[in-house]
């Protein structure tokens, strides 16, 4: 695979690197079970906030999250296969790993 030290935020949707990033995150069973960890915590907190009306299940939550976090695992990934990588750029990436983990959840219910 080829080396590309820089993402930048104008073409990643375009250039099909957050495909190439997904198709990575896929191919490593342990990460994508992370990932895949990581939606499902989201939908439960999400779940808990709709039931409790108000942002306390967020805060009660906060202390059991998972280690390592979305933000970290997604910075992992893209370091190892990119280099550097934007914050801005390296939130995009986070959307599409959790879209890909929910629709794959989504599949097996």
């Amino acid at each position: 695979m080829g080396e590309i030290r820089h993402l930048l935020h104008r073409n990643i949707s375009e250039s099909g690197h957050l495909e190439r990033i997904v198709a990575a995150a896929k191919a490593d069973a342990g990460f994508w079970l992370m990932v895949k960890e990581r939606e499902m915590e989201r939908q439960t907190i999400g779940a808990e906030v709709d039931l409790e009306g108000d942002g306390d299940a967020i805060d009660k939550s906060a202390s059991a999250r998972l280690t390592p976090t979305i933000t970290e695992l997604a910075d992992d990934l893209v370091s190892r296969m990119f280099g550097t990588c934007p914050p801005e750029v390296l939130v995009i990436i986070q959307q599409a790993l959790l879209d890909a983990a929910r629709v794959e959840l989504s599949a097996v219910r």
